[in-house]
């Protein structure tokens, strides 16, 4: 990429090496990455060159995701927002805005929280903000199959919740790719994370946000769509957008319509 000084490499948080990369324009603001829960940094491969011409991008692999080690489990989502922000101190960066789907949103929300004097501007995509008992026992089942049947059976499971019937049939190549992604999440990884999701308590804390942000779904993603609709209504100035064709891996799904809307947001 014309530019670009390109780099990828480990930090040392915590006890855990995380893996990250850095891509995109060295004089343009910085914007940051954020993986849903059993994937990893390449999940944002369609949108590091189109974002890449108008930021300085950096991506993170979650604990236990990617090539990220999971020594120490995150206890809590707030724990992988202090991540974020040793990472950011590691590179030296005093803010960023900040893109994340799933469980990258989440977190994103713990920054705009706890780390508000340090975000610019915040997209959260096809995420949820707590955890009612439904949420809860979704993620207790889904911790026995690990137990039971190991990560594979976690993927079978996984992956049409993540993508709509018509792109596993028309596009198995993108339903390969993220198949690789579960499987390659550490089962401490995926402990850790989903242990982390059934304790989520953002939602109440939502008139907080001071930080413009968009919340951005797969209008076929579940029950995502109208709860994103009720967050959005929780955080002031708030933004909503639907991608009319997508499941919850929006930003594969509609890699283009994903990214041009996070652009519209972030150039506002």
């Amino acid at each position: 990429m014309s530019g670009a000084d390109d780099d990828e490499r480990f930090v040392e948080v915590g006890g855990n090496r995380l893996h990250i990369a850095v891509d995109g324009q060295a004089d343009e603001p910085w914007l940051t990455l954020l993986n849903s829960l059993a994937a990893d940094m390449r999940m944002w491969e369609p949108q590091v060159g189109p974002l890449g011409k108008a930021f300085r991008l950096l991506r993170i692999d979650a604990r236990g995701h990617g090539r990220s080690s999971a020594v120490k489990p995150a206890a809590s989502v707030d724990d992988l927002a202090a991540d974020v922000a040793a990472v950011w101190d590691a590179l030296g960066i005093e803010r960023s805005h900040v893109v994340g789907l799933s469980l990258g949103g989440m977190t994103g929300f713990g920054l705009a929280l706890n780390h508000a004097g340090r975000m610019d501007r915040l997209v959260a995509a096809d995420c949820r903000a707590d955890a009612p008992p439904f949420f809860v026992e979704i993620w207790d089942k889904r911790q026995q199959m690990l137990r039971d049947k190991g990560i594979a059976a976690v993927a079978e499971g996984t992956l049409p919740i993540w993508f709509s019937e018509a792109t596993r049939k028309e596009r198995p190549e993108t339903v390969e790719a993220a198949r690789k992604m579960i499987v390659g999440t550490s089962e401490a990884g995926y402990m850790g994370a989903s242990r982390a999701l059934q304790k989520l308590d953002y939602k109440r804390r939502f008139s907080e946000i001071r930080c413009p942000t968009l919340f951005l779904v797969g209008a076929l993603d579940g029950p995502h769509p109208a709860e994103m609709r009720s967050m959005a209504a929780l955080v002031p100035g708030a933004a909503f957008v639907e991608l009319a064709d997508a499941a919850h891996i929006s930003n594969l799904e509609e890699p283009e319509r994903f990214t041009e809307t996070v652009l519209r947001f972030l150039r506002a």
